[in-house]
């Protein structure tokens, strides 16, 4: 099954120390960040290095960088585009691009948050919320904005409520998000 999770289920994922190929086999479970996710990883602050270096443990081979098909952007630096071209990224379909064009005109903006980040307030959201119309997203927060406006059309958001699953165990905790998966894809 392929899963996308939010940068914020990081946090979780690490606080419990969690090894992902001993609780989610890859003969089960894919994990799939977008490529606007692996920024959010550059981005982490040094501050959070024991957090940054466990998600690289996993990133580009336990989890998988999921890319669209585009062509360069002219407005950004070479390693910061937001699309796969030839051979890297993957087609889309009308139904993704008309959700992402109304994402983008509700949500989407040309700010950041610190002038040091290399994404836009919202849009590592809005490519999840995209991806969510066909595949599970978790997450450990729907305020109002794209994963919002998604799951309240359908999209398949899973919303890992953090007072739930404080005191689980890391085995509850797993089957938890097992549970819940299986509850989107049938």
């Amino acid at each position: 099954m392929r899963v996308f999770i939010d940068h914020n289920i990081w946090d979780e994922l690490f606080a419990r120390k969690l090894d992902l190929e001993c609780f989610f086999p890859t003969e089960q479970f894919t994990f799939y960040v977008t490529k606007h996710g692996k920024y959010e990883v550059q981005q982490t602050p040094e501050s959070c290095m024991e957090l940054k270096e466990y998600i690289n443990r996993y990133l580009d081979s336990l989890v998988k960088v999921d890319a669209m098909f585009g062509f360069h952007n002219s407005n950004l630096p070479p390693d910061q585009q937001r699309s796969g071209g030839f051979g890297i990224g993957r087609f889309s379909n009308k139904t993704n691009e008309l959700f992402r064009k109304n994402l983008n005109q509700k949500f989407g903006t040309s700010q950041k948050r610190k002038s040091t980040q290399i994404l836009y307030k919202q849009e590592a959201d809005i490519e999840l919320a995209v991806r969510s119309l066909i595949y599970p997203v978790l997450t450990l927060d729907i305020k109002p904005g794209p994963l919002k406006e998604a799951q309240e059309q359908g999209g398949k958001v899973i919303l890992l409520e953090r007072q739930f699953i404080k005191p689980l165990s890391n085995s509850d905790f797993v089957s938890y998000i097992k549970s819940r998966l299986n509850e989107v894809q049938t």
